[in-house]
């Protein structure tokens, strides 16, 4: 089992710097310090920099951290088109996409499961205060969703403080099926 943070604005912890081994250093530090082996960066509509920033993190540290590249986007079901939401989508393969609903009853208090969600954020270290977590362990076994916990961190402190415990082929098959 591994110990992942699925929800990370690195790229905004940094001010929106191009990935660099400083950047790289740092990250890769608050990581090990931390005790998790990684972490999905998913910024707010930008998934570019995710990639070239795990391409650097393997080029420096090589199978040390896993960095899973990502990003964070707005949602509107087609079924209610006034309750948005938020999803991180996880880049597992160039055909293998994990998709999470993020922070539950933010912005909207109804929570609408659609086709291709495979887990819903239980645990979130900024957003707590408005996650119904009853309501949410209800509609996470009603639809077959893995539940997270997740730091949402937007600055390298935060980075896991909240994280999940799993096997990265869990993953990979809740997104496939």
């Amino acid at each position: 089992m591994l110990k992942l943070d699925l929800h990370t604005h690195i790229w905004e912890a940094f001010n929106f710097q191009e990935p660099s081994v400083s950047i790289a250093e740092k990250v890769v530090h608050e990581i090990k310090k931390k005790g998790i082996d990684g972490i999905a960066i998913t910024d707010h509509h930008n998934y570019e920099w995710a990639f070239q920033f795990r391409e650097l993190v393997e080029e420096l540290y090589p199978g040390e951290i896993i960095i899973i590249p990502g990003w964070e986007i707005e949602v509107r079901p087609v079924s209610s088109p006034f309750d948005e939401y938020q999803v991180t989508e996880l880049f597992l393969s160039d055909d293998t996409i994990f998709r999470i609903y993020c922070h539950p009853g933010y912005y909207t208090p109804n929570i609408i499961i659609e086709d291709n969600i495979h887990a819903i954020e239980i645990d979130n270290y900024i957003h707590n205060w408005h996650i119904r977590k009853p309501q949410v362990e209800r509609i996470a076994e009603e639809h077959s969703l893995l539940t997270v916990s997740v730091s949402d961190a937007h600055n390298l402190e935060n980075i896991g403080l909240r994280y999940t415990e799993i096997d990265l082929q869990d993953l990979y098959t809740r997104a496939k099926t």
